[in-house]
């Protein structure tokens, strides 16, 4: 080189760099759709299943006779207080899932009340001290006549 001036050639950066700036191109990107996927719309639990047959005698005497026979167990002692009327709120529950496809066993009583079936919403509602205020005793006639009338009137 004219003057001795020595030439040096440009510096290398590592591959090392390369990788670790698409590592966090990548977690950014990565970061976006588990945020999308996270926040996305998802459907209601109260849509419907679909159509249900029309509700049949037998399957309203049915569940009838299994509420009555939570009355029955309860007196005879084989079931606790709390426990017939956790039975109770999961045969009206399956009831309305039978009777229109409603999908009660998987829902809380905020989606229940969401539904335009507000007199399931209200005997479940009334079913839950029953189940959970930890009470040992006491009389279940009311908590047995209200899902009798739910499913004696059910349209």
């Amino acid at each position: 080189m004219p003057g001795g001036e020595t030439f040096y050639p440009p510096v290398e950066y590592s591959p090392v760099w390369f990788l670790i700036g698409v590592v966090i191109i990548a977690l950014i990107v990565g970061w976006y759709l588990f945020v999308l996927l996270l926040t996305r719309r998802r459907p209601s639990p109260v849509d419907l299943v679909g159509s249900i047959p029309e509700l049949t005698t037998s399957v309203r005497d049915a569940y009838l006779g299994r509420i009555d026979e939570v009355g029955r167990r309860y007196a005879h002692g084989d079931v606790s207080y709390s426990q017939a009327h956790h039975e109770l709120s999961a045969l009206v529950r399956s009831f309305a899932a039978q009777a229109q496809g409603v999908r009660a066993q998987f829902m809380t009583l905020d989606d229940l009340r969401k539904t335009p079936h507000r007199d399931l919403a209200a005997t479940i509602e009334r079913l839950y001290p029953g189940a959970f205020s930890g009470a040992t005793s006491g009389s279940i006639d009311d908590a047995t006549a209200r899902a009798s009338e739910l499913v004696r009137s059910w349209n």
